[in-house]
């Protein structure tokens, strides 16, 4: 599930704007927010590129792009970590 205000909250903090995150995917401004609004899909290229952009790590991507997956990973993690 995708997390629309961590999305924009990202590329705020790094001093961008949405007509700048389009032009990073190289996507028109309309698609951005299409995806954005759920109406359709980010691809995996997209969010590569707005990974490489902004120099994300991949936690922080997941926290973005994939909420529910992400909050499982990280029991796991936990869980993991602590039988250590």
């Amino acid at each position: 599930m995708f997390d629309k205000n961590r999305f924009q909250a990202k590329y705020i903090e790094h001093g961008l704007s949405a007509v700048d995150v389009a032009r990073i995917m190289g996507i028109n401004p309309a698609t951005l927010s299409r995806k954005v609004n759920g109406e359709s899909d980010f691809t995996r290229n997209e969010i590569q590129l707005f990974r490489a952009e902004l120099g994300l790590n991949a936690e922080e991507v997941a926290d973005i792009f994939l909420v529910e997956t992400c909050v499982y990973a990280r029991f796991e993690r936990r869980e993991r970590d602590e039988s250590l």
